[in-house]
């Protein structure tokens, strides 16, 4: 069976088309030379697995015993004395799995009754002992499914062992997971920040794993064609990269859509359309990967950061350096742009746009206002007037659903969900959204024709309404510009409870530089 790009579990270079594992993380070498405990922390799906795994494996060639070990299995077990029991027989099988037998660990069940609190220690330094004068490594993944009193214990036992490196324990210990240490010492202590110096401060470094790069994409996608002789043109590359920022779940799951699904006849070529088409159709299939991102955005500590860049209007509402940020930054949702805090990619952007959304989306019926014209084109005047209509009777009602920070977001939520149930299936929206952007801007794409939007907000704290209206103004003139389109629409939303609907709704037509600017208040 010829390779294939996958999408599920580490990467295999017999079966995947891959990049070579250790590429994105050059240094490790330093770190077991030096005998170093370390953190490599990154999101879900970007080769944590894969890397570490071939680490491990490079390390055995060259004389270390070196295992990697996955603590998956004490998920959910807070309690130290059962998770011990968990760590010791996960690090015994994969010793059996993957080492000869002169250098795997102690028969386990001597250690099982020992002191909690100290059993795991006590197994790894029987370990370190019985191999004699050779290097152990060992390289612990999914580490951070570990919790409660339970992480705490793992830590100390850790770095009880530290001064005992290396004959009398691992000489380097990695903690590998989607977290870094700080997030969940600090889930540990039920929120609180720990004291920096407790229990685990002789890690040397946190390690990050790096998206693809567009020279890496392209050598990726290459692969698939020396093997079949089906060809990605440029412009593919350029957008798969463009949707993706290289995140590799990503780059591989559009890739597999488009020769697997889309384009099966390897005579033809994959272009741009058929990236586009494939990131709808990801989208839409609501793979366990982006459910998972959907379900991160219920927590209060990512509904906080994700609130604050769909709103955009107020950029201190978000603390850089705070653990909620860092936490949704090392989850792989953010990063950090030119306008501050932004989804981390086009394709997340959309998705989170969407999620947020989809019930919205979902509870209203099949329009049966004509929002066609008899060519087949969108009636969008009709669109607006119909939404604003819509949002007079249930903006209450959708503020009420909305709890904590996305309650603010109920307008700008609701003309998104209001928006893709009529677009769906027959065009597409673009969205751009970030902390500091001071609005929401969106392009819809149908039947040949593009109409551009603005949501603006008057914040409830700060009210200003003829600047928040002279600056939307002036923004979607240079939004208009930019997009070489001679009108659109602004909408200004006004959630104070104390005005009343009369005066909230209301209508103007400027032109601005040639351009027609339909300005309406909601």
């Amino acid at each position: 069976m010829s390779r294939y790009f996958n999408t599920t579990g580490p990467c295999n270079p017999d079966r995947h088309y891959m990049l070579p594992a250790e590429r994105r993380l050059p240094d490790l070498d330093l770190f077991v030379v030096r005998e170093l405990y370390f953190v490599l922390h990154a999101a879900r799906q970007t080769g944590k697995t894969t890397t570490i795994r071939a680490f491990a494996e490079r390390l055995r060639t060259c004389g270390t015993v070196a295992l990697h070990v996955t603590l998956e299995t004490s998920q959910g077990i807070c309690e130290t004395v059962e998770a011990e029991r968990y760590w010791i027989a996960a690090v015994a099988e994969a010793a059996r799995i993957s080492l000869a037998p002169e250098e795997r660990p102690p028969d386990m069940k001597s250690f099982l009754d020992g002191e909690v609190g100290s059993r795991f220690r006590q197994y790894l330094t029987a370990w370190a002992e019985s191999i004699g004068r050779r290097p152990l490594v060992l390289l612990l993944d999914e580490a951070d499914v570990v919790s409660g009193p339970a992480m705490v214990s793992l830590l100390r036992q850790l770095r009880a062992g530290f001064h005992e490196r290396p004959a009398h324990f691992p000489a380097s210990v990695a903690l590998v997971g989607m977290r870094d240490l700080r997030d969940y010492l600090a889930e540990a202590k039920d929120g609180l920040r720990t004291n920096p110096g407790s229990p685990f401060n002789i890690k040397a470094a946190s390690l990050t794993l790096r998206n693809f790069t567009r020279d890496e994409l392209a050598e990726l996608y290459l692969q698939h064609t020396q093997e079949t002789g089906q060809p990605f043109t440029p412009e593919a590359v350029d957008r798969a990269f463009w949707w993706t920022g290289g995140q590799p779940f990503l780059v591989n799951a559009l890739a597999d859509i488009a020769v697997t699904h889309l384009v099966p006849d390897r005579t033809v070529p994959i272009g741009p359309e058929v990236m586009d088409r494939a990131k709808e159709r990801l989208i839409t299939a609501r793979t366990t990967h982006l459910d998972a991102l959907g379900q991160r955005l219920r927590e209060p500590r990512v509904a906080r950061v994700m609130a604050s860049l769909l709103l955009g209007d107020d950029p201190s509402a978000i603390d850089y350096q705070s653990d909620d940020f860092l936490y949704v930054q090392d989850l792989g949702l953010v990063g950090e742009g030119s306008q501050g805090a932004q989804a981390a990619n086009p394709l997340y952007r959309e998705i989170l746009a969407r999620e947020l959304s989809y019930n919205i989306q979902q509870s209203l019926p099949a329009p049966e206002w004509p929002w066609r014209r008899p060519d087949g084109k969108l009636d969008f005047p009709s669109l607006i007037r119909e939404f604003l209509s819509w949002w007079r009777e249930n903006a209450d009602m959708l503020r009420d659903r909305h709890d904590g920070p996305y309650k603010e977001t109920a307008a700008h939520l609701a003309f998104m969900g209001f928006l893709q149930r009529i677009v769906n299936g027959g065009g597409d929206v673009h969205r751009e959204f970030a902390a500091a952007r001071g609005r929401v801007d969106i392009v819809v794409s149908f039947g040949g024709e593009r109409f551009a939007i603005e949501l603006k907000r008057i914040h409830p704290r700060y009210p200003k309404p003829a600047r928040v209206e002279a600056e939307g103004i002036r923004q979607l003139g240079a939004y208009l510009s930019a997009l070489g389109l001679s009108d659109g629409w602004l909408l200004v939303f006004d959630p104070r409870p104390e005005v009343d609907w009369e005066s909230k709704f209301w209508e103007k037509e400027i032109e601005v530089d040639g351009r027609v600017l339909h300005v309406r208040g909601a």
